[in-house]
């Protein structure tokens, strides 16, 4: 009970279900788009230049460490106002569309190379690969969403500047960490850039957040909300 009392405190009531519909909307795209698939042909767009990126297993760390970046960096977002937190879920939503129309019409995989080793960071390396299909990788959404923690932040002046420089740090770790442990290649993260950057800068307009807004968070979004 205490823990429900604490998350509630952190998440402003006009963000808790559009933060819990951004996750099952996660959901349905990523494994969804992985069920319709399975049987299409899929698409290596690893490069000459990927081959040349080592595998460095210790990456593996930062990779799980985004789970916790990415619920730690919208929360913040959500909690400046009504229409930053619009602004980032409705990016968050049209990205995530953008990446099912890719992931359905332009399936990807990559080949993962052999781990050599059994230290901490090779066994959990191999656990990924073993529970973490090759697909769905462009765009990575991995890297997309620590793009979105970055930009539901910068220039907000309710934000210390150090902050905002470590979230931009942290999504800049996530980039390597997906390369690194060969996760996804660079145009997967150049891919997540992009839509990611592009989506957020549509969401930002007033009309297109608005609309968005009132259709995930009818009754509390109407109240106070930016025209």
């Amino acid at each position: 009970m205490a823990l429900i009392l604490h998350i509630r405190h952190l998440i402003p009531s006009y963000a808790a279900f559009p933060l819990f519909f951004a996750l099952l909307w996660n959901q349905a795209v990523y494994y969804g788009a992985r069920i319709a698939t399975a049987s299409f042909p899929h698409y290596d767009l690893t490069t000459y230049f990927d081959r040349l990126i080592p595998v460095v297993p210790f990456f593996t760390s930062i990779y799980f460490l985004a789970f916790p970046f990415w619920a730690a960096g919208y929360i913040l977002s959500v909690r400046i106002s009504r229409d930053q937190a619009m602004t980032l879920l409705c990016g968050d939503f049209l990205s995530k569309g953008v990446c099912l129309v890719f992931f359905l019409l332009f399936p990807t995989t990559n080949t993962r190379p052999e781990i050599a080793g059994r230290g901490i960071w090779e066994t959990l390396l191999l656990w990924l690969y073993q529970t973490d299909s090759p697909d769905n990788l462009f765009p990575s959404i991995h890297c997309l969403v620590s793009w979105l923690c970055f930009a539901g932040i910068r220039r907000q002046p309710t934000i210390p500047l150090p902050c905002q420089a470590a979230t931009l740090f942290m999504a800049l770790l996530v980039f390597l960490s997906t390369l690194f442990t060969r996760q996804h290649v660079i145009a997967d993260v150049l891919g997540a850039i992009v839509i990611g950057e592009a989506c957020y800068r549509i969401a930002s307009l007033p009309r297109v957040r608005g609309c968005y807004g009132k259709i995930v968070s009818p009754f509390v979004f109407r109240q106070n909300s930016t025209p």
